[in-house]
């Protein structure tokens, strides 16, 4: 094992903790998929004929997955964090979105 130099100490930089946008979307993803869950279990109990309450809470998940997107990308920019949750919520909430939005146009 190679010595580690005084030099190289210096130059690194320290990873204080994870991206506080990447937590923020990983939790709006979160509970996005929670809505999505709830959604379907409603259309199944209603037996298909849930009408508006599932309306409203597809508009919700589509807003929320929309604002996690947005602040999962606003969370690359913090620099010296660890991008672990950025990753995980962007990723989430854009399948999300996509998915809500495919449902939108297949049918509407």
């Amino acid at each position: 094992m190679a010595k580690r130099n005084k030099k190289d100490k210096k130059q690194r930089i320290a990873l204080s903790s994870y991206t506080k946008g990447g937590r923020i979307s990983s939790l709006i993803a979160l509970e996005a998929f929670i809505l999505f869950v709830l959604t379907v279990a409603l259309c199944i109990v209603q037996n298909g004929n849930a009408g508006i309450y599932v309306g409203i809470l597809a508009w919700a998940i589509f807003g929320l997955a929309l604002a996690g997107f947005v602040i999962g990308l606003k969370s690359y920019q913090e620099e010296t964090k660890f991008l672990k949750y950025t990753y995980i919520g962007t990723i989430s909430n854009a399948v999300i979105w996509i998915g809500i939005l495919c449902v939108f146009l297949i049918y509407v």
